[in-house]
């Protein structure tokens, strides 16, 4: 590892040449070559962050993003700072109004910690207020530039915009640590992340008050998928005062561990260019800095020095969700997780008994669950496992699981489900039971079905 203070001039002479951008810096060869990143490996990241340059592309707004002054002696919920969304820098649909805002939500030791978030509305003035849907974001990166509210598409990927155009309200966190850095962010914490979708409802309905509705609705894809799963089970939507209906939870991140061993043991026998294909590896980078902001003087002894130093160039270069995965694309998952040791891995286990949902805990509203059964980032078989500890507390559960289809895809396939749920929900339609079904595709022989690494 190179020394923090060389670290430190390297970042800011990158820094400089970029004065309106938060992420994806561009790194010399002789600089990646100190992290050990060749040729291969530099190709990897200039191609991928091309893609997320062109994701997080409005100028980075410091001054927004700065920590407001009126922070300190907030309480959650509180609005921070507002201000309308230029729709010239826009690229969603027309007639879309959107603002940013900051709030302060709540952190995982229960301290008081800003974040940012988005909220848009449909164009055509209602007599009552706007039903609000709080829409819980998938994997975006790690790091401040990152966050989906400096997106001209506020991250959609057939995702929120439905939402929007069938009428409701979006309020989308870009959760702590994402735009904000006032400390970092908590990738799939799930249960720091439901925080930050809770107060950020909480904040929108403050912002405005006689616009959107008391009764909301959540949902969320990956990421998003596990914190709204977890938001279910929060204490603090179990009582009717809170409004909360209940909740969608697509291609849900829940068991961190248990995803990292099943990874190693699917790798065992294939080729490395066989498990760089598996959407899994590339979330690795990402949760080495989840586990490192939960824990900060955790190691990671499960992975090799060689992946390491990759992902600390990865920070360095502040890459976001598809340049981060391209610091090791080219390696094969044996070369990255290098121990399945109980003692390598207890950290990882902790974490996840920290921040899983369906571990018993209660909840009063119903969840739709939904499932790719060819996904390779969220393993099927765990997301089943989850459903069946979640029908085991009690919890109403509706599991639907789509054939043929991986990760990002299943958001826009599954619309007119979870869609028709929402409506459900606000309509008073209640789920008594759980249950399962695989659903029937119209034709899956000829339906699109892009595997991982061609999105």
């Amino acid at each position: 590892m190179l020394p923090l203070f060389t670290i430190f001039l390297i970042a800011v002479a990158v820094y400089a040449s970029t004065p309106d951008r938060a992420s994806n810096f561009p790194v010399s060869p002789d600089v990646a070559a100190q992290y050990e990143c060749g040729s291969t490996c530099q190709e990897n990241i200039q191609a991928a962050s091309a893609t997320d340059l062109e994701d997080f592309d409005m100028p980075f707004d410091f001054d927004f993003y700065t920590t407001a002054k009126n922070f300190s002696g907030s309480k959650p919920g509180d609005i921070l700072k507002l201000q309308p969304v230029d729709p010239k820098l826009a690229k969603f649909p027309a007639g879309i109004a959107a603002y940013r805002f900051q709030y302060t939500s709540v952190d995982l030791d229960n301290s008081t910690i800003p974040a940012t978030a988005f909220i848009a509305f449909p164009f055509v003035r209602q007599k009552d207020p706007f039903k609000l849907v709080a829409y819980a974001h998938g994997t975006s990166g790690v790091f401040r530039g990152c966050s989906p509210s400096t997106s001209s598409t506020f991250y959609d990927y057939d995702t929120w915009i439905p939402l929007s155009l069938a009428g409701y309200a979006v309020v989308g966190t870009d959760y702590a640590g994402l735009g904000n850095n006032y400390s970092a962010h908590k990738y799939i914490s799930a249960r720091v992340n439901a925080n930050d979708v809770f107060w950020s409802t909480i904040a929108a309905q403050n912002a405005f008050p006689h616009s959107l509705s008391r009764e909301w609705v959540s949902i969320g894809h990956s990421q998003g998928g596990g914190a709204s799963w977890k938001l279910s089970e929060h204490k603090l939507v179990q009582k009717n005062q809170s409004g909360y209906l209940g909740g969608v939870a697509i291609a849900p991140n829940t068991r961190i561990y248990d995803a990292i061993t099943q990874s190693v043991n699917m790798a065992a026998g294939l080729s490395s260019e066989d498990q760089q294909k598996m959407g899994s590896s590339g979330y690795i980078p990402s949760i080495y800095f989840a586990l490192r902001a939960v824990y900060p003087n955790y190691t990671a002894p499960f992975l090799s020095t060689l992946a390491k130093k990759r992902f600390e160039l990865g920070e360095l270069a502040q890459l976001c969700a598809a340049a981060l995965p391209a610091v090791v694309s080219d390696l094969g998952l044996a070369e990255i997780i290098t121990s399945l040791d109980e003692d390598a891995l207890s950290v990882v286990k902790e974490f996840q008994e920290l921040n899983a949902p369906a571990q018993g805990d209660k909840a009063s509203r119903p969840l739709l669950v939904i499932q790719g059964a060819n996904d390779t980032t969220v393993f099927p078989s765990l997301t089943v496992k989850a459903y069946e500890q979640a029908c085991e507390a009690g919890n109403r559960v509706r599991l639907s699981i789509y054939p043929g289809l991986e990760h990002s895809p299943l958001s826009g396939a599954s619309a007119p489900q979870w869609l028709e749920f929402i409506d459900g929900l606000f309509e008073g339609r209640d789920l008594h039971n759980c249950s399962v079904e695989t659903v029937s595709a119209f034709d899956l022989e000829y339906a699109r079905t892009p595997a991982e690494d061609e999105l």
